[in-house]
């Protein structure tokens, strides 16, 4: 019954045997840090092309976007980077800074549970928040810092009737009527996993009991067979969508597809087909949530050869200037920083929103709530998408 969490747990507990980064090297990158931290943009600047000269920063990243070349240009300061999936940039922590092999100086990654119960708590990632952006970041966002949003949202294909608004509740993709939701393998995808188990918490419990109500004409009452009503809604919403193994694969199926194809995907994906019939639920109204939103956290690597320049990286992104060079020319992504509100216009022309508006309607990872849950609910998940 536990199989697939006690696995999992065996080996996060191997890995956080592994010997850490050396203490004396561990040291001076959290100096350079802390000092970091303290530092203006142009004494950052002048620290950092100190130490690096002519070598390249690297970055490993979970995002292709970071080879954008606007920080070399504005820094002189060239970087190298690579883009590991999930799973991968993980092991090459393990390889690298777990064994004291230099191999970044940055790490831009997902998946809250592994950062924190493998990388963070072996010390091979460590946390820097420049103090000028404290003020305009949510302290929810600080540890481990988050560098940016993405979001995954419910979209379908209206045929060309912009007022047919055929989703109106979240319980329309568990019902037979509407089968076939293209949605990406959780248990291949870390923020659609992370998705299922934050909708478990006792916030989207409540938004799930509302909007069944709603559509249901009635409370939700327990039979016993699902510990919580979200647990109600993840199995059946399973059991009725398609697992497809590319968010751009699914923006074509729903975009070629008949009136009413549904799918939960990316919503920068949009830029890549023709969205003339696509509608985004959140813009519609939907009861209960309207998709997931996922972090990509920041984090300097322990043994970092450039400490200094990989700040300055961070400084950058955090940046209004930084964040609409690297993320915000499209739509989907959203930067921490509050004071960067302000959409390009790719983005509104696919009618997105600033941040504040998706905090409403999509689920948020939540760091606490994964960590309070995880093997218990993915272990069911797992069964779950196992059994299709």
């Amino acid at each position: 019954m536990k199989k697939a969490a006690a696995l999992l747990l065996a080996l996060v507990m191997c890995m956080s045997i592994l010997l850490p980064v050396s203490a004396l090297a561990e040291t001076d990158v959290q100096k350079a840090i802390a000092e970091a931290a303290k530092m203006s943009w142009d004494e950052l600047l002048a620290k950092a092309k100190e130490e690096i000269g002519d070598n390249q920063l690297v970055i490993w990243s979970n995002t292709s976007r970071v080879k954008e070349d606007s920080f070399t240009a504005k820094t002189g300061i060239n970087i190298l980077t690579d883009n590991p999936d999930d799973s991968k940039i993980y092991e090459r922590l393990e390889q690298e800074v777990g064994n004291n092999v230099y191999g970044a100086d940055l790490y831009l990654l997902q998946d809250c549970f592994m950062l924190t119960n493998f990388a963070i708590s072996s010390g091979w990632l460590l946390n820097y928040v420049p103090d000028e952006y404290k003020p305009v970041i949510l302290e929810s966002d600080q540890d481990p810092l988050v560098a940016i949003y993405l979001n995954r949202v419910f979209i379908y294909n209206d045929g060309g009737d912009k007022e047919a608004k055929k989703f109106k509740n979240v319980w329309q993709f568990t019902e037979p009527e509407f089968k076939g939701t293209e949605f990406k393998n959780p248990m291949l995808e870390k923020s659609s996993l992370n998705f299922l188990v934050s909708l478990t918490s006792e916030k989207w419990q409540a938004r799930l009991a509302e909007a069944y109500k709603s559509y249901y004409g009635k409370d939700w009452v327990s039979t016993g067979e699902f510990q919580n009503i979200s647990y109600e809604w993840i199995y059946k919403f399973l059991m009725n969508c398609t697992f497809v193994s590319k968010d751009s694969t699914i923006a074509s199926d729903v975009a070629g597809g008949a009136p009413g194809s549904a799918g939960l995907f990316v919503f920068s994906k949009l830029r890549s087909v023709d969205a003339t019939n696509l509608t985004v639920c959140a813009n519609d109204g939907i009861e209960g949530f309207a998709g997931l939103m996922y972090p990509i956290y920041a984090q300097i690597a322990a043994n970092a050869k450039y400490p200094y320049a990989a700040c300055l990286y961070v400084n950058y992104l955090l940046s209004g200037e930084g964040y609409y060079n690297i993320f915000g020319k499209e739509m989907g992504t959203y930067s921490v920083n509050s004071s960067t509100t302000e959409l390009s216009e790719n983005a509104k022309k696919f009618n997105d929103q600033p941040l504040s508006f998706w905090q409403d309607c999509l689920v948020f990872e939540d760091p606490a709530h994964v960590q309070n849950v995880y093997f218990e609910a993915t272990d069911l998940i797992s069964q779950w998408c196992a059994s299709k």
